[in-house]
């Protein structure tokens, strides 16, 4: 069996070797066999540097995750339905560990029922050959790769392929794993796989994904560093198609997609308060749809998590708001742009940039990101209006506007003519 002890140690920090000694001295204390499993060992064989680690426990996972927390004072969250548990601690990437178990699926994309079992069928259960390897970590065997499934071949061969013909029929978000990580490694869905991912798809499987699923995979895959390459091969496979066939009419749409790089790479040169979240963006202009009752069945029918619900239409109306002050061909004052891009996200810029690559509106970006985002802060607040004779109540808000757009647009430029500009506007 091949000893992967010096790649390992090659791979880990020390505080992450000395972490290995631990595991191992309180595995054989509770006498258990202890194995890192999934994407750490295929990241390992593949000499990409990888510090999630994934523990299998031939045993309680969560009692040995109670014990090796406590020797190093870290916090532990378990979940007593699955065996599982989640350590983390400054310092040290979060580690989880799972009882060994099987699974049993009760019906196409339910959550699986489970019981403990051995490291054999624990590796049986895995979406794919690449993540179904093992490295023992205490006892006889240690540093020793366990490959039951010919992983360690289709990760050279550059193959994605599936342990077993029901998989995609168990958990149909395994369809978007598959493509995620044959896009992020430049491999090649093997033929009966693809075959396997077609026919799940063309029987609707992904339509028994709950909404927070659905969108737990989606955005994982957005986050991508090509989202696109990910995106084309969903459609390749009529994978989109399948989920959102409304957008499918818009050709608009797929070239706006692939203008979204070139506009995240403007935005990290300017200086945003807040970045954007790349695969929101993507996310946007994948289920948009500009006809609000189509959208909203659209929504229904998807049942994402009510914050992207929300998110979705405050964004919307904002972008759309936005549309109409900027296609105005009249030039905007300083205290115009403000207003337009102080309601927007970060998310939205970057759609207002792509839907409209206009110079005129990455130049309406450029200042407010620039130049006005800092220069319109005022001297004078509330409190000192109300000294003044202004009294209490919604036209405070309309002060402070006021003195904010005389500032930007270099109307006033102190404090003095701020109290001037308030005595004269607001006080006689």
């Amino acid at each position: 069996m091949k000893d992967l002890s010096k790649l390992m140690q090659a791979q880990l920090k020390e505080d992450h070797i000395d972490l290995l000694d631990s595991i191992a001295e309180t595995a054989t204390h509770d006498q258990v066999s202890v194995y890192v499993v999934g994407g750490f060992v295929r990241d390992l064989l593949c000499d990409i540097k990888n510090l999630d680690i994934d523990l299998v426990v031939e045993g309680d996972g969560i009692r040995f995750a109670e014990k090796l927390a406590a020797k190093h004072n870290w916090q532990t969250q378990n979940y007593e339905k699955f065996g599982t548990s989640t350590l983390t601690s400054e310092g040290l990437s979060t580690i989880d560990v799972a009882t060994a178990r099987t699974e049993y699926y009760s019906h196409p994309a339910a959550l699986p029922e489970v019981k403990p079992s051995l490291i054999k069928l624990d590796l049986a259960r895995r979406d794919f050959t690449i993540n179904s390897m093992a490295i023992k970590l205490n006892g006889q065997g240690i540093f020793c790769l366990i490959d039951l499934f010919g992983g360690e071949t289709d990760l050279k061969d550059g193959l994605i392929r599936v342990l077993h013909d029901r998989s995609f029929m168990d958990d149909p978000s395994r369809i978007f794993r598959a493509i995620r990580f044959e896009q992020r490694f430049d491999f090649c869905i093997e033929s009966q796989t693809k075959n396997l991912i077609e026919i799940a798809i063309k029987k609707n499987f992904i339509g028994g994904l709950s909404g927070d699923r659905l969108m737990n995979e989606i955005k994982i895959l957005l986050n991508e560093s090509d989202p696109m390459k990910c995106i084309d091969r969903m459609r390749e496979l009529l994978l989109l198609q399948a989920i959102v066939p409304e957008i499918f009419d818009d050709k608009l749409r797929w070239i706006t997609l692939k203008k979204i790089d070139s506009a995240l790479i403007w935005a990290d040169m300017i200086p945003m308060p807040k970045k954007p979240e790349a695969w929101f963006v993507y996310f946007y202009v994948l289920f948009m749809i500009d006809n609000s009752e189509a959208f909203e069945v659209m929504m229904r029918r998807l049942n994402f998590p009510n914050n992207i619900y929300d998110r979705m239409c405050l964004d919307r109306e904002c972008f759309a708001e936005s549309m109409r002050c900027l296609n105005n061909e009249k030039d905007l004052k300083p205290s115009d742009i403000y207003d337009v891009f102080l309601k927007q996200s970060s998310e939205v810029v970057i759609l207002l940039l792509v839907v409209c690559p206009s110079e005129r509106i990455k130049k309406y970006a450029k200042l407010y990101f620039n130049n006005y985002y800092k220069s319109a802060d005022i001297a004078l607040n509330g409190n000192d209006l109300i000294e003044m004779g202004i009294k209490p109540g919604p036209i405070i808000k309309d002060v402070l506007k006021a003195l904010r757009d005389a500032r930007l647009n270099r109307q006033v430029t102190s404090i003095d003519e701020e109290i001037t500009l308030v005595e004269s506007r607001f006080l006689k």
